[in-house]
């Protein structure tokens, strides 16, 4: 059965007050898992040069892991920088989404494999089969899931056959990573039957605010809705029940 993972990317913007927002929605939600998303260096000096401050303290992190696992959900944390991440490289994460762009950063590779936790592995634009492979060697015997990640708007490029094209190529469970703004075509996942669907979320509707993610992230509300019409024509595929013959008329017109 898909899994559902909610990302909330940096759609906090820094603020404790939106991330627990995201943390409080996921929480009660029915989404099985959370991630947020460590950048690199570089992007956040830059950011702030514009008086925008897009880290979290790892005071948040430490709570937003006791309250998850106090629920009993899970929360993992999306990395593409070694030097970003060594700050909460000893912090309790169940799992760990390794970025398209760091498909062949192998010192952080290494320092994932060392958690011995699940590893989703985006499949970004940067991600050929050859990097893909190499990665793989490098995190061999670990518990690996790759994700197809189409970064498109264009309906055309969302190919998702290519789910099954990796899931027979490197004999691994492969999910779905979410960058489209047309959350309809979600329901054409069911078949090819995603490991996982990452979804990116923003937490509150200002008018006129753009989150960095914000096309292809989605309220709420809205996300309430996608896991509902998900599930709702996951059924299509289902085993087949024995159908139950109705009388159209149950009573016989007179004239």
């Amino acid at each position: 059965m898909t899994k559902f993972c909610l990302e909330a990317g940096i759609n906090h913007f820094g603020s404790i007050k939106e991330a627990n927002k995201i943390l409080n929605y996921y929480l009660n939600s029915k989404f099985d898992k959370l991630t947020f998303m460590l950048h690199t260096d570089n992007f956040y000096k830059n950011q702030k040069k514009k008086n925008i401050n897009f880290i979290l303290s790892k005071k948040f992190y430490e709570k937003a892991i006791r309250r998850c696992h106090a629920k009993n959900k899970k929360i993992g944390i999306a990395i593409c920088s070694l030097k970003t991440f060594k700050d909460l490289i000893n912090l309790r994460f169940d799992f760990y989404k390794l970025l398209s762009v760091a498909i062949d950063n192998y010192d952080l590779i290494k320092s994932l494999k060392k958690k011995r936790k699940p590893i989703f592995i985006s499949l970004g634009i940067k991600a050929t089969d050859n990097k893909i492979k190499n990665c793989l060697k490098h995190l061999k015997n670990e518990k690996i899931n790759l994700l197809h990640t189409p970064m498109t708007y264009n309906l055309n490029e969302l190919n998702f056959s290519k789910i099954d094209y990796i899931k027979k190529k490197f004999k691994l469970p492969v999910g779905y990573s979410n960058h489209n703004n047309d959350k309809e075509t979600l329901n054409l996942l069911n078949f090819y039957k995603p490991s996982d669907i990452f979804i990116y979320c923003k937490p509150t509707k200002k008018k006129n605010r753009l989150y960095p993610d914000n096309d292809h992230a989605f309220y709420f509300d809205e996300l309430d809705k996608i896991i509902e019409n998900y599930t709702k024509y996951s059924t299509i595929l289902l085993k087949p029940k024995k159908i139950k013959k109705i009388k159209i008329f149950k009573n016989e017109f007179k004239f």
